[in-house]
């Protein structure tokens, strides 16, 4: 996954139950979209140790595409963080306060950076 500045991220939600490994990827419960600010993507640019992980809480986020088995739970209040291990691999967990707890599917990831190698100057 290339990760870009002032774009958005979205990565699938599932409820973390019993059923989980049997879901099908194509269906998610919903999908969280985090807009990509400069801020964000510098911390989202770490690569943990081996045995570390990083986790980030999220303010800014929007839930879409609800499925309407599970909109009574993410109706409540919830919060998101994104985590991240060492690859770096990224993953979401949405937890809401009625404890339920929805995760994304680990995503290996590549910020993607203009450092001006391809600009003519001096040619």
């Amino acid at each position: 996954m290339e990760l870009q500045q002032d774009t958005p991220l979205s990565l699938p939600l599932f409820l973390l139950d019993d059923n989980i490994e049997n879901r099908d990827i194509d269906s998610p419960d919903a999908e969280v979209s985090v807009m990509l600010s400069e801020n964000l993507l510098a911390h989202l640019c770490q690569n943990p140790k081996e045995d570390e992980n990083i986790s980030l809480h999220i303010d800014d986020y929007a839930l879409n595409n609800i499925s309407s088995t599970v909109t009574e739970l993410i109706g409540a209040e919830h919060q998101l963080q994104l985590l991240i291990n060492r690859g770096p691999i990224l993953s979401a967990v949405l937890s809401t306060s009625s404890e339920a707890l929805f995760v994304s599917p680990p995503v290996e990831m590549m910020p993607t950076f203009d450092l001006g190698l391809d600009d003519d100057e001096g040619e």
